[in-house]
């Protein structure tokens, strides 16, 4: 897959950047569905590439200045949480009217084991029905790094607001 990495040339703002997104329609279509996920998945695939291809070089963040790849995951994530059993929660996009949630999440079969079963979990109230659709993710991808990543800045405080 080929990743554009124009966007990350400009500043941008990482706290509200995924935060903000919403359906093109209400109710959601699977169209709108698959666009949030494009979106979000787009996202942390380029800050990967561009850690990559830059050698880490830093990105810019609107409010903070120059800024890590690492510091701009943290900022994407709005919430992040792990269970007793070792599974991790990345709130991405928060409910709100007319909003779909998106969340980044993943399993581990022993505490602090090795991160299965990665997904994209997208969830919306609508005449007051619950809704929820689920996207695997690769076993291995950007999405799997990012959420290691958050899990180990989890365990260790760095998750910290600047």
């Amino acid at each position: 897959m080929v990743v554009d990495l124009g966007f990350l040339r400009s500043p941008l703002a990482f706290t509200e950047v995924l935060a903000n997104l919403r359906p093109a329609a209400w109710p959601p279509t699977d169209d709108d569905l698959q666009s949030l996920a494009d979106t979000c998945t787009a996202l942390i695939a380029g800050l990967d590439t561009w850690e990559t291809q830059t050698r880490g070089q830093d990105v810019v963040d609107a409010e903070h200045g120059a800024i890590s790849t690492a510091e701009a995951r943290r900022l994407l994530a709005r919430e992040v949480a792990l269970s007793y059993e070792g599974d991790i929660a990345v709130l991405l996009v928060p409910a709100g009217e007319r909003r779909v949630r998106v969340e980044l999440r993943a399993e581990v079969e022993e505490y602090r084991g090795i991160l299965r079963r990665t997904e994209l979990v997208l969830d919306w109230v609508h005449d007051e029905e619950e809704h929820e659709h689920y996207v695997p993710l690769k076993p291995k991808g950007p999405q799997w790094y990012m959420i290691s990543q958050l899990r180990d800045d989890l365990e260790e405080g760095r998750l910290v607001r600047p």
